[in-house]
């Protein structure tokens, strides 16, 4: 039997992957038509799709192990119970024209469909007799009730008449207002004004702008279908948005970089088209399926929550990179004869950065690594948790129920600790135990024998002593009140969450880190040059964690550090690809790698800056929207991106690879590939 080796196989799957990617990009700019037609029929089928269909967008969490799960389905077996929180704005609210008005709000209230009770008014009146809060029981649990039934209820609450109201529960929580993406527009803009005084051309201004909108408006229709399918919270649009069109004007800028430089040295626009394929185009190629790998790594988490955020962002990247690959070579051709292709400038600058780097490496990396520590060094105050609802969008009813109950009843009215179970024999026991840390209301009794004990904290919701007083009461309803008692409500929710991730993330942090490792040393047949990448991104990580927690405080959304993780780390691969496939390039002509490190930088440094400046953008413009958890990750991946560009890539990557010398390029039983498995970004 005749045996290939293993050198032949790796350079015919290079040549033939060659082949494929020149073949796509080539008939896509052959036929335009026909490609730029298919594109914009598919977004008009998935837009008319959407709007016949609307969205099942879902913030459930299931972590069917959590105590407060257990809490949750006792309360929810006699359906589900919302807070209405009503103030009068000039008279008490119990007696007299208030009191007429809080009994015609509570009539409204318990006419909609699925109520079946409303706690007969006043309900708790505060100390001043302007504040009340009526509970409102529903038929169902609040995921059976549906969408319709949260936006009646919502309308009926923000329709309070001379009233201010607001409400707080699952069913509430649903009626967060839909996504605003204006912000992105904003970001785009900029982008465009980077793009036109970096590159002096139209065509590289609206080609890249288009494309990844197109690409970014078909993933967020895909986005809202798939929610009929799976568990999609409401910010996947908005994420999906964020890294679509960050890489999607990336993704094209790269292939058209490359393109204008295969025109400047004479090719026709046809040859220089395939010449970008073969090279920039399997960079992004390869760029692409980095991100969504690094992004798959969400998944060993093992959170419904967090497997809809990365697929929403899966989707979005797949399809910009596609869309970079076969709608920008149509867009190219009607206006490819006449682009303005000025002089390419010669880079001076960026070589004389690289060999002030490559001459003396030790004391660039410890500036470098002095800016990083300095920016990771918040990060020892990380703490993470769910905000309170007093951060939610201003003008929501959850909201709204936040701020009446702090300044009526105390920081803690607004989230209380629900205490549940059943039989009574140590019920007032326990309730005088509880009493010595908090507020402590009598039993309600619930049918089928159960009882809920509603603990109010001293303390706010995100307060640290708010957790103590959490962990406590847990103690003392298993002790005092037996094995069958549980502590829910939302604190407790958003504590079981917390935990849920943070007992996950050494397996999720070591799938990321592994996996992209690995795709690396297959392809640069490198052993170094991964595993340096890999300790600068968690350098990077850490850096960008501890500007979220200067600029935003605590608690940080749990899911955050993983998404911002797994995206930072999918990101950094797009530019260390490009930069370490263009040094490599020149090392194989020259053998000489102080060299390649300046033909490499002084060959994409700035390209890349200027792509990660576009991309700063656009993140940048997510960090102003309603939504909190999108403001950190716009803000969070916004430092990522500048950071790594221009201090990581530009100055600590050539820095240790010039350390490194010859090392960088040693590999176990390396084979000679013939054939480069990506290209560079030039």
């Amino acid at each position: 039997m005749r045996f290939v080796r293993p050198a032949r196989i790796f350079a015919a799957h290079s040549v033939v992957s060659v082949i494929s990617m020149t073949g796509v990009v080539s008939w896509c700019f052959r036929y335009s038509g026909v490609v730029a037609a298919v594109w914009l029929t598919a977004l008009a089928g998935l837009v008319a799709a959407v709007l016949h269909t609307g969205a099942d967008f879902r913030d459930t969490v299931d972590l069917p192990a959590a105590d407060s799960t257990a809490a949750a389905r006792l309360l929810q077996a006699t359906g589900t119970e919302e807070r209405v929180v009503v103030r009068a704005p000039n008279s008490p609210v119990d007696t007299g024209t208030g009191r007429a008005r809080l009994d015609a709000f509570a009539a409204r209230l318990a006419a909609l469909p699925h109520v079946v009770a409303v706690g007969p008014p006043p309900g708790r009146v505060s100390d001043d007799h302007r504040t009340a809060v009526l509970p409102v029981r529903f038929d169902a649990p609040a995921a059976d009730l549906g969408q319709d039934t949260a936006d009646a209820f919502a309308a009926v609450v923000r329709d309070a008449g001379d009233l201010t109201a607001g409400a707080s529960g699952e069913l509430a929580a649903m009626t967060a207002a839909a996504p605003d993406l204006g912000n992105a527009a904003i970001g785009l803009l900029a982008a465009a004004l980077v793009l036109l005084v970096t590159f002096r051309s139209a065509a590289c201004v609206l080609l890249p702008v288009l494309t990844a909108s197109v690409s970014v408006g078909c993933a967020l229709a895909v986005v809202t279908l798939v929610s009929h399918v799976m568990t999609l919270p409401k910010i996947s649009t908005e994420i999906a948005a964020l890294l679509g069109l960050g890489v999607g004007v990336d993704y094209a800028l790269f292939v058209l970089t490359r393109y204008r430089q295969g025109r400047r040295e004479g090719a026709e626009p046809a040859a220089a088209l395939a010449v970008a394929a073969a090279t920039s185009g399997r960079s992004v190629v390869f760029a692409g399926l980095t991100v969504c790998v690094s992004l798959a790594g969400m998944l060993t988490v093992g959170l419904p929550f967090l497997d809809g955020i990365a697929v929403a962002a899966a989707v979005s990247v797949l399809l910009t990179a596609a869309a970079a690959l076969t709608l920008l070579p149509a867009l190219l051709r009607p206006v490819a004869t006449r682009m303005r292709i000025p002089a390419e400038g010669s880079g001076r600058r960026w070589a004389r950065l690289a060999r002030a780097v490559t001459g003396r490496p030790g004391p660039w990396t410890l500036a470098a690594l002095l800016v990083v520590a300095v920016l990771a060094l918040p990060m020892t105050g990380l703490r993470l948790g769910v905000p309170d609802a007093a951060l939610d969008p201003p003008g929501s009813i959850t909201r709204t129920a936040a701020e009446l109950s702090h300044d009526a009843f105390g920081p803690g009215a607004g989230a209380p600790l629900l205490v549940v179970g059943s039989g009574d024999p140590s019920l007032g026991t326990l309730r005088e135990a509880l009493l010595a840390r908090a507020d402590v209301g009598p039993p309600t009794t619930l049918p089928g024998g159960r009882w809920v004990l509603t603990v109010v904290p001293r303390t706010a919701p995100d307060d640290p002593a708010t957790g103590e007083l959490l962990t406590w009461t847990r103690t003392m309803a298993t002790t005092v009140g037996g094995p069958d008692t549980h502590v829910g409500g939302p604190v407790a929710a958003r504590a079981d969450f917390s935990a849920a991730i943070t007992t996950r993330l050494p397996l999720f942090l070591f799938s990321v880190v592994g996996i992209s490792v690995l795709l690396l040393a297959w392809v640069f047949r490198s052993v170094l040059i991964p595993l340096t990448a890999a300790v600068m991104n968690l350098l990077t990580a850490a850096a960008t964690t501890g500007a979220v927690v200067v600029a935003f405080g605590g608690p940080i959304e749990p899911y955050l550090p993983v998404f911002l993780f797994a995206g930072l780390f999918g990101l950094s691969m797009d530019y260390e690809v490009f930069l370490i496939a263009r040094i490599q390039e020149a090392w194989r002509r020259r053998r000489d790698t102080r060299a390649a490190i300046v033909d490499g930088i002084a060959a994409t440094g700035r390209t890349i800056t200027a792509a990660a400046l576009i991309m700063a953008l656009v993140f940048v413009a997510f960090a102003f929207v309603d939504a909190r958890v999108v403001r950190e990750a716009g803000a969070g991946l916004t430092v990522a991106v500048l950071l790594d560009a221009v201090v990581v890539r530009c100055v600590l990557v050539p820095a240790v690879m010039a350390w490194l010398g010859e090392a960088n390029w040693w590999f176990p039983r390396r084979a000679p590939a013939a054939r480069e498995l990506v290209g560079s970004a030039r």
